[in-house]
């Protein structure tokens, strides 16, 4: 009668079914990976989707405070002038 080593059966057999698992997981983290893959590309999408719309706003505050700077100036320059006529009037009136 010849033996039946039955230890390295029982090794290979630890071996493929540890094998298995591994597998296993590995499948899951990969999936995992792709899922988190997708989700930090929708993320960087809205991200950079709300910079633009953020330099948008940016600009138009920009544009609209140079137009707002450019009417005070006009408005000061107005009002030097109506003083300027005022005291030559004055002055006119002062005259006898």
């Amino acid at each position: 009668m010849s033996k039946v080593n039955v230890k390295p059966v029982s090794t290979e057999l630890a071996l493929l079914q540890k094998n298995v698992e591994l597998e296993k997981e590995n499948k899951q983290l990969r999936k995992e990976v792709r899922e988190q893959k997708l989700l930090l590309r929708e993320y960087k999408s809205s991200t950079q989707a709300k910079l633009e719309e953020a330099k948008v706003r940016k600009e138009k505050l920009v544009k609209s405070n140079e137009e707002f700077k450019q009417e005070i100036k006009q408005q000061a320059e107005e009002t030097q002038r109506m003083m300027k006529q005022m005291m030559e009037m004055f002055q006119k009136q002062a005259q006898p």
